[in-house]
């Protein structure tokens, strides 16, 4: 457990590790050996891999210790790919999330890792895309640029509006006046943030 009277600092170098990892990392693997297992049926393993277990999960992501958040995301996403019958659920509850990061406590420790699922799950998605994937990019992906800890998941955030831009280049349109609506006027190192990021939706919308 968390020591109550212990602060951590997203931005410090050196990450709180669990002390109990090493028993913690058994219940992971076999858990992962579980649903990666050819021998796992999804229809009798969904009475107990449900909603109310994934968003059991999903809190997991806040985790100080990096070794635990990398297992959750191979969990997470494995989950995805074989339980077809909870992916829009995974997508809400990964929504709501990120909803908390942006309208309540401002830091996640797990928001880099569920970036990196999406960035896999939104290359996935079929053309024409649904009007939920593009309200998902522009309700919770977008806002999520004023958050004030950007820099710790800001490659993974990058990387799923180039994805979205990819599938459809008149998102482009949304993510640039979207991110010049939020530009961080006196924050100069988010400033290059933004920038950096601006480049390759433009690129991805000039002319062949």
């Amino acid at each position: 457990n968390k020591d109550p009277l212990a602060f951590s600092d997203p931005e410090e170098e050196e990450p709180s590790l669990e002390r109990a990892w090493p028993h913690l990392q058994i219940v992971y693997e076999f858990f992962l050996r579980f649903v990666v297992s050819n021998d796992v049926d999804p229809k009798i393993a969904k009475r107990f891999v449900d909603q109310n277990f994934m968003l059991k999960l999903l809190e997991l992501f806040d985790s100080e210790d990096p070794r635990e958040r990398d297992y959750l995301k191979t969990i997470l996403h494995r989950i995805y790919g074989k339980f077809m019958a909870l992916r829009s659920f995974i997508r809400r509850a990964i929504q709501h999330v990120f909803f908390k990061v942006i309208y309540e406590c401002e830091t996640q420790n797990g928001v880099g890792e569920l970036l990196e699922i999406l960035g896999s799950i939104i290359n996935g998605f079929a053309l024409p895309l649904k009007d939920e994937h593009k309200d998902f990019l522009i309700k919770a992906l977008i806002p999520l640029h004023k958050v004030k800890s950007l820099a710790c998941f800001y490659q993974q955030l990058s990387y799923c509006m180039a994805q979205y831009v990819e599938k459809d280049p008149r998102l482009a349109y949304d993510i640039i006046t979207a991110m010049l609506r939020y530009w961080p006027v006196s924050i100069t190192s988010k400033q290059v943030l933004f920038l950096n990021e601006l480049e390759e939706p433009l690129e991805l919308t000039q002319p062949s």
